[in-house]
């Protein structure tokens, strides 16, 4: 699935790299997660931009606290740092989905764990390690949108890898099965 600028699967890339990308290999696949794994995090931040305005209006009708014996500046001032939690929480959301990534190549499987700023893992394991490679599409969601996991056996010092919730699991599975035969 393409949408705009942030596509979920990419077919050989022509102008994509990585550390440690040896000269004749090159990408097969550049995978990150489904587009709908967001929906989650959306959801959540509409229901906490929308906060401040209910509790507003619950105040109005409950009276909770007198919004008059509060310094205006004050008021002002928690709406402010509570628009900037949300905007914090939105980039590491956003920055978490996209910049975990998976590769595959013609020689290697690769991810990419974000997990901050300063914070990532990078897995990497040779085609000729891989021992199995299974499928799994859960739930209605990964159904309807044709994502999910593919656990990776390997031969390798770490026992397997997992790509979660990537865009068509099976057609990646085939590849890598395919890249294993060629």
């Amino acid at each position: 699935m393409h949408l705009g600028f942030f596509p979920a699967l990419f077919d050989r890339p022509p102008k994509i790299r990585f550390v440690d990308q040896e000269a004749d290999e090159h990408i097969e696949l550049f995978l990150r997660q489904h587009w709908v794994t967001n929906i989650p995090w959306i959801f959540t931040t509409l229901l906490a931009l929308a906060l401040p305005f209910v509790l507003l209006r619950l105040n109005q009708i409950w009276e909770f606290v007198s919004l008059e014996s509060l310094p205006e500046n004050l008021s002002l001032s928690l709406f402010i740092f509570w628009l900037m939690l949300v905007l914090v929480y939105v980039i590491e959301s956003f920055l978490h989905w996209y910049f975990n990534i998976y590769i595959v190549t013609n020689s290697h499987l690769v991810d990419i764990n974000f997990h901050n700023l300063l914070n990532r893992d990078f897995v990497e394991v040779r085609i000729e390690d891989v021992q199995s490679v299974k499928s799994q599409v859960l739930g209605v969601t990964g159904q309807l949108f044709n994502f999910g996991n593919l656990i990776i056996e390997t031969a390798a010092e770490r026992q397997h890898i997992e790509f979660t919730k990537v865009p068509k699991p099976d057609l990646v599975k085939e590849r890598i099965q395919d890249i294993q035969e060629g």
